[in-house]
């Protein structure tokens, strides 16, 4: 809890929107009994702010302090509706108690009914109202990795999924153009993996491929970000390419993969996407029957349908060699795929 709670305090108390001198001499006194509401909407939101840090393991008691934390900061948007600093913390608000939990213990508010992709949305939302009003301000940058992983994760099949992909890769392309080798190995190589999977996404597979191949190298690629290169590749018709990538991982690195997923640290939207993973490293391993049922299980899901030709061009060439589904992969409880 103490390293949540220093985020929110930090974003709170760094970006303390006082009037200058100059401002309160200025202004008429209906701006400065307006401005003087804004800055008790901004402390009130604060307040319940920090109230909702402490209470949220407690789920509804934290769920109420959110709600009037967000409430005074949108009061305090109403009344000065040029400034950028509610929406700022709005934004903060929500990914930090929703999404951005960082804490040993899972909080409640992290978690549905709480943690939804209507609150993404919410969250999106705020942090774009935000650099609108401020593009210049520092804090954008910190703001970008966050918000193109819920531009990503707010992905449902629906028509609007576009915008949300094509607003991931440009804040993780800008995260990245930010970084200027400030990450690290392994943080360029997240930023491009996950630039590289947007692309993939939005049907552009040259650009994936080609930010794949950026990535791993960069450095100390996970797996992965491996194997996210060789479902492009087979995507893109070359088979071949893709199972050798694969293999050159062994079987190490498909236990690895396997592991990730189990611990959820590697995430695939929508979650059917996930299948195409497991039925490509099954089929280069030549475990046939397990690839087939995923392959299966990928066209079931109805994930991304402009790949579904080449998922059933797979089964076909299964089905040829008479190979039939494994309906469980062996070792593995099925309540984790």
């Amino acid at each position: 809890m103490k390293t949540l709670r220093s985020l929110l305090i930090l974003g709170l108390v760094s970006a303390t929107a006082d009037a200058s001198v100059w401002d309160r001499a200025v202004a008429r006194p209906e701006d400065e009994a307006a401005r003087d509401l804004y800055d008790a909407k901004m402390l009130e939101g604060d307040t319940a702010t920090l109230s909702a840090t402490i209470q949220a393991a407690s789920g509804a008691h934290g769920m109420e302090s959110i709600r009037r934390a967000e409430a005074a900061y949108r009061a305090a948007a109403a009344l000065r509706p040029q400034e950028a600093e509610p929406y700022f913390r709005i934004g903060n608000l929500i990914y930090q108690l929703h999404f951005g939990c960082e804490t040993q213990i899972q909080l409640p508010t992290c978690e549905l009914p709480y943690a939804t992709p209507a609150r993404m949305q919410v969250a999106v939302d705020a942090w774009d109202a935000f650099e609108q009003r401020a593009p210049l301000d520092p804090r954008v940058g910190e703001i970008l990795l966050k918000r193109a992983l819920l531009n990503t994760k707010v992905v449902s099949g629906a028509p609007s999924d576009r915008v949300h992909l094509e607003a991931a890769a440009r804040d993780y392309q800008a995260a990245f153009d930010r970084s200027d080798g400030l990450n690290g190995v392994r943080g360029d190589e997240q930023l491009l993996g996950n630039l590289a999977e947007t692309y993939m996404m939005l049907g552009r597979l040259d650009d994936a491929i080609a930010t794949y191949q950026r990535a791993i190298a960069a450095g100390a690629a996970r797996v992965s970000t491996v194997y996210g290169l060789a479902v492009a590749l087979d995507r893109d018709g070359s088979g071949a390419q893709a199972a050798r990538r694969i293999l050159m991982q062994g079987t190490e690195g498909f236990d690895s993969f396997k592991r990730e997923f189990i611990r959820r640290t590697v995430f695939f939207v929508p979650e059917g996407e996930s299948n195409y993973y497991f039925a490509l490293a099954n089929e280069a391993f030549g475990y046939d029957s397990a690839a087939l049922e995923f392959w299966n299980r990928y066209v079931a899901s109805g994930a991304h349908p402009e790949f579904q030709p080449r998922a059933r061009e797979h089964i076909e060439q299964l089905q040829k060699q008479h190979v039939r589904a494994e309906r469980q992969p062996a070792g593995l409880d099925d309540t984790n795929w």
